[in-house]
């Protein structure tokens, strides 16, 4: 079962540089409301964070053009901006960020940098790092199934070069063409048709990772908060997933050395 994800109403305050993970909010800058949560969700955590880790999905469509040209096209994200913006003021305070992309994320390692002049770490798969001495694997999550054939099939036509190309070349109307695909397509799945519990895959592909080595798992993608307690070969391994911003509002804390929390921002209180 997914846990009860405690409660963090707007304004709230603590002591200490946590990380913070968040995954598919899946944004796309037509409902201000939710932008505004976002970015308020963001201030609130400025003073007590000290990574911010995007598990992927920020945006229903995230394209990292090759080329910054003003005089041949329009930034084509203008709805993104206040996010963005945010993330930009979070770098300038000295917060690192890193950024995992998932299914609906492209070519965004000089993204940040060229557009917005942040450093922000990409990674266009999972990676390992350490969370309070332990060794840890992180990813989107959406290569977790490896019989979703269909969506694997759609991920290799959509994130290879020939594709980037294009969609570089096409520029803003293309970009908008996809997004608003992508936005259906979202929105049909976790909107008209919410998943009620925690796939199993995910645990799956957890207690792989579990065997591997790794002691802490964390995913997104899934769209349901969860967390998991197993004993691998007498080692305590834990595995997380952030969850969705889209529907539950939930993000995962990580207190050093070793204290991890599911969380839910409640807007607007």
């Amino acid at each position: 079962m997914a846990p009860e994800a405690q409660e963090v109403r707007g304004g709230e305050r603590g002591v200490g540089k946590d990380w913070v993970f968040v995954s598919d909010a899946h944004l796309t800058g037509r409902d201000p409301k939710e932008t505004e949560a976002f970015v308020e969700f963001l201030n609130a955590e400025k003073e007590r964070m000290g990574r911010l880790v995007l598990l992927g999905d920020l945006f229903e469509f995230l394209f990292g053009f090759k080329y910054s040209d003003p005089g041949r096209r329009a930034f084509p994200f203008a709805d993104y901006l206040p996010v963005l913006e945010s993330l930009q003021r979070l770098h300038r305070q000295g917060i690192k960020i890193k950024y995992f992309e998932g299914n609906h994320d492209f070519f965004l390692h000089s993204f940040f940098s060229e557009q917005f002049d942040m450093e922000v770490e990409v990674c266009a798969g999972g990676d390992e790092m350490s969370l309070g001495g332990k060794r840890s694997f992180v990813a989107h999550g959406d290569l977790s199934n490896p019989g979703h054939w269909r969506h694997l099939a759609f991920r290799r036509v959509l994130k290879n070069r020939w594709t980037y190309r294009l969609i570089d070349f096409a520029g803003e109307r293309l970009c908008r063409r996809i997004a608003r695909f992508m936005s259906e397509r979202s929105y049909e799945r976790y909107h008209l048709h919410p998943p009620n519990k925690p796939p199993e895959v995910f645990r799956l592909y957890a207690h792989k990772k579990f065997l591997e080595g790794f002691e802490i798992v964390i995913l997104g993608h899934s769209h349901f908060p969860e967390q998991i307690t197993e004993w691998v070969h007498g080692r305590k391994c834990l595995y997380f997933n952030a969850g969705d911003w889209m529907t539950h509002r939930s993000f995962l804390r990580f207190t050093p050395p070793d204290r991890f929390r599911l969380e839910r921002y409640v807007y607007g209180t």
